[in-house]
């Protein structure tokens, strides 16, 4: 079958009311098994993402690369001077105090990539390794949809299939226990602040721990504490870290979390991820994988593969680089091309203010850019960003009607292994559930 998404919409209007009734259902199912967001069910849609499995395959296989290449070359780069990276990277003073202190690689088990599935292969615009989210609500997510009737009768029709990733993360979690010379069980306290919105995506994933013999606790950064050379939460001994709080409102709240930064300089257990991976996840440092001065720390495959799936990627700056084989002056290059481009700060994530050139109005575009010579901002690429419609039901008038919307596919990273992946579908070009998209599943399709 040559259109997965007509079929599955087909069955969608043989019974309007039914599909209607399954958008409803869904959203219940979501409130009542805990695949919410700030408190409310979290903002989706009543078809999964579909991709063909050759689509998968690329950008399963490729997403593992750029992730190896990335992580490798952040600690090859300036000769390993992690100083001189996070001054090229603009990282601000008080995280790269926290990233200088190395416990030795991986420095990245779990990420997330930011994805757009194109006909030429998959275009990966960001790296979320500093404690991605998801893991937990996507596989909740993709079981809850199999239970829909319209999905059944849809996989009866064709092959379907989704790839879970819950196993997966217990294993490289641990895993990292076992690297450390841990035996036995740990004792795994999965750590972020306890208002999250989030948190529900923790206690799925803290079951999935426990439902493999393993003592898992939620544990906030301000609660624990360290005794005896150990780090403590819940009045318990913890063995492994798994980090869910960002670096960068851990030192925003330092006073507030001492004996949690304390445990991690003195390598008290392992955390996963380190505080390292800040520095290939940072959205300046596809400036360093795409920028001309550091091509040779990359073979030519792999060169070659970051051609093709990075976008071509620079520090907003006063210099001269090279752009498709030929030198340009950056920032002449950024005012005159503003259509092609895109601006954003080095260090935010949520979508916040970034600035789209063919949305974005002259005067507004040139006061961006030269703001970003006094601050760590990039300029970057625009990809084009897919679309597919979407069943959106209408609040006011409760009619399901298609809707266009741009898609960003978001495999998940663990530790190399078979992952499942997520999808934020938007009517906007910022594709993000905190800024207004919503989420769903994604599955393969033959």
């Amino acid at each position: 079958m040559s259109d997965p998404i007509g079929e599955y919409h087909r069955l969608l209007e043989a019974d309007p009311a039914a599909a209607c009734e399954q958008v409803s259902g869904l959203r219940e199912a979501f409130a009542r098994e805990r695949v919410t967001f700030d408190g409310e069910p979290m903002p989706s849609f009543v078809r999964p993402h579909f991709v063909t499995r050759g689509d998968w395959d690329a950008l399963r296989s490729q997403g593992v690369r750029v992730m190896e290449i990335a992580a490798r070359v952040a600690r090859e780069v300036f000769d390993g001077d992690v100083g001189r990276l996070c001054g090229f990277l603009g990282t601000p003073a008080s995280e790269a105090r926290w990233v200088s202190v190395d416990p030795g690689p991986p420095d990245v088990v779990l990420s997330r990539l930011d994805a757009f599935v194109t006909p030429d292969g998959p275009r990966f615009i960001e790296i979320n390794s500093d404690a991605p989210a998801g893991f937990g609500y996507s596989d909740r997510m993709a079981r809850l949809f199999r239970e829909l009737p319209v999905f059944r009768d849809f996989a009866r029709r064709l092959p379907v299939s989704y790839q879970d990733s819950d196993a997966a993360l217990v294993r490289a979690v641990v895993g990292q226990w076992r690297a450390s010379g841990g035996a036995g069980r740990p004792r795994i306290a999965i750590v972020d602040w306890a208002e999250v919105k989030t948190r529900p995506d923790q206690e799925i994933l803290r079951e999935a721990f426990a439902a493999r013999g393993f003592e898992c606790r939620l544990a906030d950064p301000r609660e624990v504490d360290v005794r005896g050379g150990r780090l403590r939460a819940e009045g318990g001994a913890v063995d492994l870290v798994y980090r869910r709080a960002v670096l960068s409102e851990l030192v925003e709240r330092e006073e507030e979390v001492k004996p949690f930064l304390q445990a991690y300089e003195g390598g008290l257990c392992p955390f996963v991820n380190s505080f390292r991976c800040r520095l290939s996840e940072d959205k300046a440092f596809f400036a360093v994988l795409t920028d001309e001065t550091f091509a040779h720390l990359m073979s030519e495959e792999e060169r070659a593969l970051v051609s093709r799936a990075l976008p071509w990627t620079r520090r907003v700056a006063e210099r001269r680089t090279l752009k498709d084989g030929r030198e340009i002056d950056l920032l002449p290059f950024i005012l005159v091309h503003r259509e092609r481009l895109v601006l954003k700060p080095a260090h935010s994530y949520g979508g916040r203010s970034v600035f789209l050139g063919s949305e974005t109005p002259p005067d507004e575009w040139e006061a961006a850019a030269r703001s970003g010579l006094d601050a760590p901002w990039v300029v970057q690429e625009r990809v084009e960003i897919p679309e597919e419609p979407f069943p959106v039901l209408d609040d006011e008038t409760g009619a399901l009607s298609f809707v266009p919307l741009k898609v960003n596919a978001n495999p998940f990273y663990v530790a190399g292994e078979e992952a499942g992946a997520v999808t934020r579908a938007s009517r906007s070009s910022v594709i993000n559930v905190s800024a207004g998209g919503g989420s769903v599943p994604t599955f393969v399709v033959g």
